[in-house]
């Protein structure tokens, strides 16, 4: 453990903290922080926060603000520390910086107690599967490697582990707000796309948190000609590799070329995958397999061929363009993770069939007006449902035929009756999914199960 890590512990007075918000992230605050002997308050504006069980019979001496957030509480400690589903701009936060307490998530708590190598992940859209796929490609060059952050465990739970050769950790903006230190060896930013408008004022804010992974990274990885290059300011020594969906002018990128072979996964000149080969499908899981590529690369030297059987046999993670059944020549897709515009473009364009588009949720505050010419490009037909089903509607038009549903039981009986053999049909709501559901996971797994209804 570094000296910073030890900054609370060691003190005569242990030191306190004030952790906002009781879900899984607060969760693991309290056990890291609380195994430092730090004195502990938990905040959450819920008068009943999910885990205030777990709260209450693992650790009795936390106090415990449910219900409403306290101002004097916030402000009478050493440390706020957030959970990322709540904004800095709520006035208990704002009132306590403006106190002079220090306010950080579990990133930055993470990055203060981390000595081991860090590959960092964030964007739009693709985390979670760059994330989970660099981690399987270092398994396959026998190299230790610990995965989390925004996707499965906690990162203050992988510090219980012994010391791997790596972390591999998917930050959301969220969480990057609050993060100074990390320093990751290696900084990847996927992608911008408009996203959380309830939450930024412009797309610019947005994409600065995001930039903010670069931040002390030894090697940053970008897609060429994103709109994030002209938010990073990098050190002179910092190493600057790109990818995308063409071919790399650099030695040292990755893109695609296609010879008389076929299209192939390059490092520069370098052949490494045939796409043919990938069981990824879509074009957006082509550029998420050359960042995982560089990422490991940049870390562990040229991917072995294990690693390259790796990336060849990885199917994807569930509700990201899965495909739940095929019968009948029709198949039907769970991209309910799909939960901005930009991600229903990219799965209409990957699907390459005509598509019956199942999609509506919450629109979180985005331009939904990109779905209109990739809807009129690859879709046959349209069916929404949810809170803002009419403002999708209204972006969407009438390039194609379109029918408002009660549910998304109802959308899928409607998409059934439209579906013809050659078809794909597609849940990918372009909206979050808290109006009807706890998270794209539960909507995912409800469309699944409707589906295998609907074909009984």
């Amino acid at each position: 453990m570094n000296q910073a890590a030890n900054t609370i512990s060691t003190q005569k007075n242990p030191g306190r903290a004030v952790i906002v918000g009781l879900g899984v992230t607060g969760l693991s605050c309290v056990r890291y922080l609380d195994s430092l002997g730090v004195s502990l308050t938990v905040m959450d504006s819920r008068a009943e926060p999910p885990y205030l069980d777990t709260l209450s019979r693992l650790y009795p001496h936390v106090d415990l603000h449910a219900g409403s957030f306290d101002t004097a509480v916030a402000k009478d400690t050493d440390l706020l520390v957030m959970s990322p589903g709540v904004a800095l701009t709520e006035p208990v936060v704002l009132e306590a910086m403006n106190a002079g307490v220090e306010v950080v998530g579990d990133i930055e708590l993470f990055a203060r107690d981390c000595t081991a190598p860090v590959i960092a992940i964030t964007g739009s859209n693709g985390k979670s599967t760059v994330t989970t796929l660099i981690g399987r490609l270092a398994e396959a060059a026998d190299r230790n490697v610990l995965v989390g952050g925004n996707i499965g465990r906690p990162a203050l739970e992988l510090l219980t582990e012994p010391e791997p050769d790596c972390y591999v950790l998917e930050l959301s903006s969220f969480q990057l707000e609050t993060t100074s230190t990390l320093n990751p060896y290696c900084a990847v930013i996927l992608n911008i796309a408009e996203d959380h408008m309830d939450r930024y004022q412009s797309v610019k804010d947005y994409a600065r948190a995001k930039a903010r992974i670069s931040q002390g990274a030894a090697v940053v990885i970008t897609r060429r000609h994103d709109a994030i290059h002209e938010l990073l300011t990098l050190e002179s020594d910092t190493q600057h590799i790109t990818f995308g969906l063409d071919r790399p002018t650099g030695l040292k990128d990755y893109g695609l070329a296609t010879d008389e072979d076929g299209s192939w996964l390059v490092r520069g000149s370098d052949h490494l995958v045939s796409v043919a080969e990938l069981e990824l499908s879509g074009t957006h899981n082509v550029a998420n397999a050359l960042a995982a590529l560089a990422s490991t690369e940049v870390l562990f030297g040229d991917t072995s061929a294990s690693g390259l059987e790796a990336l060849r046999r990885f199917q994807g993670l569930p509700h990201r363009c899965e495909v739940i059944d095929d019968r009948d020549d029709i198949i039907w897709v769970n991209d309910s993770k799909g939960t901005n515009p930009a991600a229903t473009v990219a799965a209409l364009e990957g699907v390459n069939r005509p598509v019956v588009l199942i999609a509506g949720g919450q629109s979180k505050g985005a331009d939904l007006s990109i779905l209109a010419d990739a809807v009129r490009r690859y879709a046959r037909q349209v069916v929404l449902f949810g809170e803002d089903r009419n403002k999708v509607a209204a972006a969407i038009g009438r390039c194609v035929p379109l029918t408002i549903a009660d549910d998304l039981a109802h959308a899928v009986s409607l998409a059934a009756s439209w579906a013809q053999p050659g078809d794909a049909v597609v849940l990918s709501p372009a909206c979050a999914s808290f109006d009807m559901f706890e998270d794209y996971q539960q909507r995912g797994e409800a469309f699944r199960q409707l589906v295998k209804e609907q074909l009984r």
